[in-house]
């Protein structure tokens, strides 16, 4: 009965996060373009998500017991993903401004001794990802039409920072997977064809998914 009245408690005020970080990007696309945007797509099934997960997260976190830090890094993390899969459905980039604080934020949580994973680990992590994103980039778009863009290049490497070069990588491999099934469907005329497909509610979608489950190894510790 606890665990289901403590769900219950933390469904408010996770729904109000989320509101605030819709908020938030209506804001930054406000301050960008000079006028509020009259439509953020799916902005309330991305509310209604990210409250659903993060009070199962918080909810799990206190009944197991679970270490604090685990349970904190994985809600920051949700709302990471309810920020930047906003952003990226509605105008189909990341700014600088989100991507870059992604990245500062978890060399931050890196520094508490409770974070399983040291900041000179963070900091390799998140170089390597770089580097080969880069590389990857250049290759990418080298017949001049942007197929990879900077935003998701910063996306990586801040989840390298967060998490793991591994972990990562198998998340960005199942994200990738999912935007070839949406192909594949679009090809064979289950679904419309889209001119370009953002990578970061894919990604977002499989992080979310592996904290849900704990299916990925997400702590070093």
């Amino acid at each position: 009965m606890m665990p289901v009245l403590t769900f219950c408690i933390f469904l408010p005020v996770f729904a109000l996060m989320g509101r605030c970080f819709i908020q938030q990007t209506s804001e930054f696309i406000r301050e960008t373009e000079g006028a509020i945007p009259t439509n953020l797509p799916l902005s309330s099934f991305l509310v209604l998500l990210f409250t659903v997960l993060a009070s199962v997260v918080a909810t799990r976190g206190l009944s197991l017991c679970l270490p604090w830090h685990v349970v904190l890094r994985d809600l920051i993390l949700l709302g990471w993903c309810i920020l930047l899969t906003q952003l990226d459905l509605a105008r189909q980039w990341l700014p600088l401004r989100f991507t870059n604080s992604l990245i500062f934020s978890g060399l931050l949580f890196s520094l508490s001794p409770q974070s399983g994973k040291s900041t000179l680990m963070a900091v390799g992590d998140g170089l390597a990802m770089y580097g080969l994103l880069f590389l990857f980039r250049l290759w990418a778009n080298r017949h001049g039409r942007e197929r990879f863009g900077l935003g998701d290049v910063y996306l990586l490497t801040g989840l390298s920072v967060w998490l793991t070069l591994p972990v990562t990588a198998a998340l960005a491999l199942a994200a990738l997977g999912l935007i070839m099934l949406q192909l594949l469907a679009s090809t064979v005329g289950l679904l419309s064809r889209q001119q370009e497909i953002p990578f970061a509610p894919y990604l977002c979608l499989c992080l979310s998914v592996a904290i849900l489950t704990q299916r990925f190894p997400l702590s070093t510790g």
